[in-house]
């Protein structure tokens, strides 16, 4: 009985053999491979074309605040009583608000390690890390036209 099984494994293996050899290259090579005849200028330009169209996305500016976009797009300032007016392009006041939230959902216990389920913050907890936030980017936008400030007067 070992013989023959033996035997039958052998047979298969020489049979899937023959599959196995002269299969070309594995993946095999995509149609139309070459080089470019498009500038990276140009597809810089092609990529900002379609996002203007809506076309294609903006990823990076998805996940910015919607209000900051307006603001910069309009470049009107805060129509909002809670809104800080930062200067816009200055990624030091997003950096400080979100690390005080970090800071603030973290003394509060709300960040978790590990595969546990999340704890979920309260409508409470939710106010005082939006409101962490928002003194930490009133605080930025005051040392930054503090030192914008004192470097005109420096300049004069």
């Amino acid at each position: 009985m070992g013989r023959v099984r033996i035997c039958s494994a052998a047979m298969l293996l020489g049979a899937s053999a023959g599959a196995w050899a002269g299969g070309g290259p594995y993946p095999p090579a995509a149609v139309g491979e070459g080089t470019s005849t498009k500038s990276r200028a140009d597809v810089v330009s092609e990529l900002h074309a379609a996002i203007r169209a809506g076309q294609m996305y903006d990823f990076p500016s998805m996940y910015a605040d919607k209000v900051a976009q307006d603001i910069a797009r309009t470049a009107q300032p805060a129509v909002h009583s809670d809104d800080t007016v930062v200067v816009w392009g200055d990624a030091r006041v997003l950096r400080a608000r979100v690390q005080a939230e970090a800071a603030e959902a973290n003394r509060l216990g709300l960040m978790s390690v590990g595969e546990g389920n999340p704890p979920i913050a309260t409508a409470e907890q939710e106010q005082l890390i939006t409101a962490a936030g928002q003194r930490a980017a009133e605080q930025m936008v005051n040392r930054i036209t503090h030192a914008e400030s004192a470097a005109r007067v420096a300049v004069k």
